[in-house]
């Protein structure tokens, strides 16, 4: 039965796509069976895949289309024996117009469903979703089980996550839903850098054993995956795979699936 996660905040640039593009291409490289599902209209997720991969393929239904239908198996891709997706792209956005006749609460559980028959066929499902509270947001909250809130280590980006959370629960207790937060990941930290320091720490204090122990830091080659694909042939690209792995290991610990065969 497949885990559904969802790396969040909902403020913009803070690195939910390239964490979540990273977590699906070392499942996969783990041997893990793996679904990811791009709700973000503006495809980075879906263009990082294809540049990774060296992929071609379009789904015989587009994403938006097998919303549309409410079935999406026409829309996954094949990507490598391991490694799905359910690729973006721009039509994606015409979608929350189109569900706004459907009454509040149902709208929001539109994906919960539909993804409900692919449950048996992974071992992972994970979400990339645009920057904003939306259908899209709503939806890939409600669907999945576990959400690592992503905090790049900036003022606005720690506002935000805090008030992030207060709308998870708030959407937690609306809906009687059972996903779990399972910590917070700072991102894109410079060490010994004030500004990092003093909002790493007020993480900790506002959220205390729930920040991961492993960071993610400000590393130049993190760019170049996301202009270029991910890689593994040199020094560079293996340090900072390795960063993202002991991440990973750590998402992995927190929902008891760490060496799980």
């Amino acid at each position: 039965m497949a885990k559904v996660l969802l790396h969040f905040n909902f403020k913009g640039g803070v690195g939910k796509t390239t964490m979540t593009v990273l977590d699906t291409y070392l499942l996969s490289r783990m041997g893990k069976k793996v679904l990811l599902i791009d709700m973000d209209p503006q495809s980075n997720a879906t263009e990082i895949i294809n540049a990774t991969f060296d992929n071609h393929e379009r789904p015989k239904t587009s994403f938006y289309d097998g919303l549309m239908k409410f079935d999406l198996s026409g829309s996954i891709v094949h990507i490598t024996e391991h490694l799905d997706m359910i690729p973006s792209d721009w039509a994606l956005s015409a979608w929350p117009g189109k569900v706004e006749k459907r009454n509040r609460h149902d709208r929001a559980l539109i994906l919960r469903d539909l993804i409900e028959p692919f449950r048996d066929h992974y071992d992972y499902i994970l979400f990339d979703v645009p920057p904003t509270l939306s259908t899209f947001t709503n939806n890939a909250i409600l669907a999945s089980d576990y959400i690592t809130l992503v905090l790049q280590t900036q003022r606005q980006s720690y506002t935000s996550i805090l008030k992030t959370a207060q709308y998870m629960s708030q959407l937690r207790a609306d809906y009687d839903a059972k996903y779990d937060v399972i910590g917070v990941i700072l991102y894109l930290v410079k060490n010994n850098a004030k500004t990092d320091t003093e909002i790493s720490n007020e993480a900790k204090k506002s959220f205390s054993d729930a920040v991961f122990h492993n960071h993610i830091y400000q590393q130049e080659r993190i760019k170049v995956f996301g202009d270029e694909g991910i890689r593994d042939k040199d020094h560079w690209d293996k340090r900072a795979l390795k960063m993202y792995q002991a991440t990973l290991d750590e998402e992995l610990k927190r929902i008891g699936d760490f060496n799980n065969e």
